[in-house]
């Protein structure tokens, strides 16, 4: 029985396998499963686009790549040919179908614990040993630096070998490399697998019939294409009323085993993928379908000599894109996502953000949901981030009017900041007659300060948290005073 391993390239070669048959899980794959997925590898790998596409997954000594073992070369006789291609036949049985041999070795594989495969991988290896060729980013087959006692290769069972070579259709093809994404759980790694699957084998089908010997890229950036791919697997889940026990953690690999290897490594933490699984459910997938729909890239580019527009999907978008930079980057990213001050040093879509025009798009129950997702906050300080925001927003239409709200939106120094709150502070306990404070002492530590004296260092990310509760209030006040909302001029001053 095959289990999840908890290696991102093995696991992701079983989720081929397992989508590729149109099964649930890893542990109902059977021969007739494996004989399957061996035979569209067998067939495909040695034509192109695959054949040459695929040295940046298992280098060009692979099987199926070496000129050696080529029987359509020019200027081969016909004994020539024979023998070529019975040796591709004889490499190709042992990465492909070793599984249906009784012969096993006497080692254990690393990976899923069942006895190692019993033939040699590699004329340099020991048998059921694989190598750079069979598993991306290993050394070479007589390097023995980084193995135990220096015996090069890893010993692997021959159901994880085939795993291997079935691994790069179930990964993105992103610029000049392969994106695996692997999870902590089984099914949502065979949900990436299967998007990327079906994406490929439709490419290839294509290339083959039109004769193109290269296959095609992902036409989204890698960051993008990640979320945007999850997106898609949680609307379906959501629309098929399937609900997860817990947040899964996702890591996406980036590499090229190739003549130039690299491997990138982008995490997404529980905190975001709680926070997208919340955001594609009733009460915030209308408001957030907005606000990613204008983080698109723009998708026009001018023509020859100026001449028209020409049309192109966007390559990215800029909030899919800045959801890996929190939580360290929250402050910018509640400032320019979810309260719409635009970013002038962009030239994209985000410079053409406007807290006046986009009022409607200020919500505090997104934000509120995302401080405590993401930033992982007290339901206490929620609650007096809001009841200071609302005080805040009868203060503005009672007291303070446009000159406070202005202030209050463009301070930058802590210094004024404090100064202007405490004014606020005594006029609205004036205007309330003694009866209430704008807020007491533990609400003010709690809000902005660490401990009884250090103001906090996000000091900005709390105001602008109060500031959008302020928005959602007084949108009819502001609708009715335009000039209330500083221009974006002003705001980018004083930024």
């Amino acid at each position: 029985m095959i289990t999840y391993t908890g290696h991102p390239f093995v696991d992701t070669g079983f989720a081929v396998i397992t989508a590729f048959v149109r099964k649930q899980r890893f542990a109902d794959l059977t021969n007739d499963d494996f004989q399957q997925i061996a035979d569209y590898i067998e067939a495909n790998y040695v034509r192109q686009p695959l054949r040459s596409f695929l040295t940046v997954a298992f280098t060009s000594n692979a099987w199926f790549a070496q000129p050696a073992f080529n029987p359509d070369r020019s200027n081969l006789s016909p004994e020539k040919q024979a023998e070529a291609r019975e040796k591709r036949q004889y490499w190709a049985d042992r990465h492909l179908r070793q599984w249906r041999q009784s012969a096993a070795g006497l080692e254990t594989c690393l990976f899923t614990g069942l006895p190692a495969a019993g033939l040699e991988l590699s004329q340099k290896l020991q048998p059921g040993r694989v190598g750079r060729a069979q598993m991306p980013l290993l050394q070479g087959d007589d390097a023995i630096n980084f193995f135990i006692n220096g015996d090069p290769g890893l010993p692997m069972a021959a159901e994880a070998i085939l795993a291997l070579q079935a691994m790069p259709l179930g990964c993105a093809k992103v610029g000049g490399g392969l994106l695996a994404v692997h999870c902590d759980d089984e099914a949502l790694t065979i949900a990436f697998a299967t998007r990327f699957l079906q994406r490929n084998l439709n490419d290839v089908a294509k290339a083959q019939a039109s004769g193109e010997e290269k296959l095609p890229g992902s036409p989204r950036s890698l960051k993008t294409l990640l979320v945007e791919t999850l997106t898609e697997i949680l609307i379906r889940q959501t629309q098929e009323e399937e609900r997860r026990a817990r947040r899964p953690m996702i890591t996406a690999y980036y590499f090229n085993n190739g003549q130039s290897p690299f491997l990138e490594i982008y995490h997404l933490p529980l905190q975001i993928t709680g926070f997208l699984l919340a955001v594609h459910t009733p009460a915030y997938r209308a408001i957030w379908n907005e606000l990613v729909q204008r983080g698109w890239q723009r998708a026009g580019t001018p023509g020859k000599r100026g001449k028209g527009v020409a049309t192109i999907e966007p390559h990215f978008n800029y909030l899919y894109e800045d959801l890996f930079t929190l939580p360290a980057q929250a402050a910018r990213f509640v400032r320019t996502y979810f309260l719409r001050i635009p970013d002038r040093s962009a030239d994209d879509p985000r410079r053409e953000y406007s807290p006046q025009r986009e009022a409607d798009l200020v919500s505090w129950p997104l934000v509120e949901l995302f401080v405590q997702e993401v930033l992982l906050m007290t339901d206490d300080r929620v609650a007096k981030l809001k009841e200071l925001g609302d005080k805040l927003a009868d203060y503005t239409r009672s007291q303070g009017g446009k000159r406070f709200f202005r202030q209050f939106f463009v301070e930058q120094r802590s210094d004024y900041f404090l100064s202007l709150l405490n004014k606020a502070n005594i006029d609205y306990t004036r205007y309330k007659r003694g009866q209430e404070t704008l807020f007491d002492l533990d609400s003010f530590l709690t809000i902005f300060m660490e401990g009884d004296e250090v103001l906090r260092k996000d000091w900005r990310l709390m105001r602008d948290l109060v500031l959008i509760r302020m928005v959602e209030q007084l949108r009819d006040w502001i609708a009715g005073n335009p000039d209330a909302i500083p221009a974006e001029e002003e705001v980018a001053a004083n930024e």
